[in-house]
């Protein structure tokens, strides 16, 4: 009687031992399964965010969607959905407008990523076309490390890099490797 009730509990120990082997999950992978930092603390559609001073309406933006990781390190607000954002002068005349297929704001650096399509144009009507710009909100400055293409009234400017102030007037291009005069009809 004891040599079998000892057998039985050696039996049940090793299939305990058994489902605990057979079961176990890369802790990893679990991890990365249940990362709070991949899931939005805030979502929002249709944003209209306007800034103002001096009761003059600065930038306003729009997107259709909006998308806040506040509980990052780096806290961040992603707009995959694009963007579209109007500047205004101290009067409230609209000076630049900049466009984007996605973008994304470093909340506390004060610093904007767009992506994918990016336009900027300014009151002359001088159209800035790359696909990454970078909108630093401290300097006041857009910049960009990429291919960009400047079409002007006169002539099409290209180039690898270019920085601005954030209204598109005074702009310096990097490494140009193109200029094209255009011909009036």
């Amino acid at each position: 009687m004891i040599k079998k009730h000892i057998l039985t509990k050696g039996i049940a120990a090793s299939v305990a031992v058994l489902f605990l082997f057979s079961c176990s999950n890369d802790i990893k992978q679990v991890q990365e399964i249940t990362k709070e930092d991949n899931l939005p603390m805030d979502v929002q559609e249709n944003l209209v965010l306007q800034y103002s001073d001096s009761s003059f309406v600065r930038l306003q933006l729009e997107a259709p969607l909006a998308e806040s990781y506040t509980q990052l390190e780096d806290p961040q607000r992603k707009f995959p959905k694009g963007i579209e954002v109007f500047f205004f002068d101290s009067q409230g005349v609209q000076e630049t407008r900049l466009k984007a297929n996605q973008a994304t704001n470093f909340i506390n650096r004060r610093l904007w990523h767009a992506t994918g399509d990016v336009v900027v144009v300014n009151k002359k009507g001088e159209q800035l076309n790359t696909e990454e710009l970078y909108w630093d909100e401290k300097r006041e400055k857009i910049y960009s490390e990429v291919f960009v293409k400047i079409t002007t009234g006169k002539e099409i400017i290209m180039g690898e890099g270019f920085e601005a102030d954030q209204s598109f007037d005074n702009y310096t291009i990097s490494k140009v490797t193109g200029q094209i005069a255009i011909e009036d009809e």
